[in-house]
């Protein structure tokens, strides 16, 4: 489906019947009939027949009354959609919905960490022609129409919006997700056959399972296991150092570091305020330690690497990857991340530096080596989130890929992420809009051209 950005101008009638204005030039572009004299529009669910009248204006121009306006939920003022003309109805949209956690304070609205990714979101959106909002769960939904956040000057505006034609699934909470108006909203959305990805978070132990059917990356996975007594002596039998990793986990957290020592073993918990380090002369005293943990969630123990550090600091690499308008996946972004001092875990959240990913290769190895371990990390990932968004449930578009390298500069994958900060490639200037937020955008407007093709 092409679109076409149109500018859109109200206008008064004082007629009974609605009226549409097109000026000729926009006519002949979108190639409807020269003796159209009536036509339906419509934006998302919504639609209304209007009468037709042609105008002689050299720009792509629309004249809609605000009863078409109210029928179809648009702003009663001058904007630019993108339109396109398909089987005798003139589209107007698209609608994008951004589904997170909105702490609602007055007359304004908190989007937290993804605050500035919003407002991009938003401008290119604009910019392009697109709808987009923010909302959150609540009651307030109809096929027809839904209670948003729009973006303007001042800040986010609520609005009755037109219901999204996709959803960009952004919570930020599996609890959120588990919940009973999550699991009806998505019904109504398979059931009005609306398109919405990244919609939900993956276990750390179904992404390793899956991938370990892939032959050609299981020379990338580190030996993993769910967490049993016997598994864990097992393990500590190959290898000096463990990972215990919460199934559910993200940022960082609750994860523990367990190495064998002369006399025992060492245990590093890592938490927001400082990572403890413990000693433990026995596995009883050290399951007494972890039971308190493992009674509450599931955990994965995962083999220990001997990772790129920097000034003792871990080192691992963050490529953000995209799918793209032909399905295909790309890479938009790319970061290297350092623990904190005394940290074995890198996340930002947590203290981790960041900085370029040929700056951490290049205090241990050559440029030329770089390049080729750059090159490796880049198709690593891209095959990591293609074999994902094949295998996986549901639809994803955007992926975070977590890498590390050891210290003969093979890859590692160490965790798949499908709620990727948006904190990892910050932007220079507040008029500037990131390649991922572009991305997004455009995998949505062909998400929304493909599903209006199936209709």
């Amino acid at each position: 489906m092409n679109f076409q950005a149109v500018k859109m101008v109200p206008i008064e009638n004082k007629t009974s019947f609605p009226i549409i204005q097109i000026s000729e030039t926009l006519a002949r572009k979108l190639k409807l009939p020269c003796d159209l004299s009536s036509l339906e529009i419509q934006c998302s669910r919504n639609s209304i027949d209007c009468q037709v009248v042609s105008i002689n204006d050299e720009d792509f121009l629309i004249k809609l009354d605000k009863q078409v306006l109210d029928s179809l939920f648009l702003f009663y003022e001058e904007r630019t959609y993108l339109v396109s003309y398909e089987d005798d109805c003139l589209h107007i949209g698209p609608v994008i919905g951004l589904l997170t956690e909105i702490s609602i304070n007055k007359d304004t609205i908190d989007l937290r960490s993804i605050e500035t990714y919003c407002r991009e979101m938003a401008g290119y959106s604009e910019e392009i022609g697109a709808i987009f909002y923010v909302f959150t769960l609540n009651k307030h939904w109809t096929d027809k129409s839904m209670n948003g956040f729009v973006f303007e000057e001042t800040g986010w505006k609520e609005s009755v919006l037109p219901f999204p034609q996709v959803v960009h699934n952004r919570l930020h909470k599996r609890t959120n997700e588990k919940s009973k108006m999550f699991q009806q909203f998505t019904t109504d959305l398979h059931t009005w056959k609306i398109p919405y990805f990244n919609n939900h978070f993956l276990n750390k132990w179904t992404v390793h399972e899956q991938l370990s059917n892939i032959d050609h990356l299981l020379p990338y996975l580190p030996e993993t296991e769910l967490f049993t007594h016997k598994n864990l002596e097992s393990l500590l039998d190959i290898y000096p150092t463990l990972f215990l990793k919460p199934v559910h986990g993200s940022q960082g957290k609750q994860i523990f570091k367990l190495s064998k020592i002369e006399n025992g073993f060492n245990l590093a918990y890592s938490s927001l305020q400082q990572d403890v380090l413990k000693s433990y002369k026995s596995l009883a005293d050290l399951y007494h330690r972890l039971a308190p943990h493992l009674k509450k969630r599931q955990y994965l123990i995962q083999q220990g690497l001997d990772l790129l550090s920097i000034d003792d600091r871990p080192v691992d690499f963050r490529y953000l990857c995209h799918r793209r308008e032909n399905n295909r996946w790309k890479i938009t972004s790319s970061t290297a991340r350092a623990s904190k001092n005394g940290s074995f875990v890198s996340n930002l959240s947590q203290g981790g530096e960041m900085l370029s990913v040929e700056k951490a290769l290049r205090t241990k190895f050559e440029k030329k080596e770089c390049e080729q371990i750059v090159k490796h990390l880049r198709e690593v990932a891209l095959e990591v989130a293609k074999e994902i968004g094949n295998v996986s449930e549901g639809v994803f578009g955007e992926l975070g890929i977590d890498l590390a390298i050891d210290t003969s500069g093979r890859p590692w994958l160490i965790e798949v992420n499908t709620k990727p900060s948006k904190n990892m490639n910050p932007i220079t200037d507040s008029t500037s809009i990131r390649p991922s937020t572009k991305a997004v955008i455009l995998y949505c407007l062909f998400l929304i051209s493909e599903n209006l093709k199936g209709e």
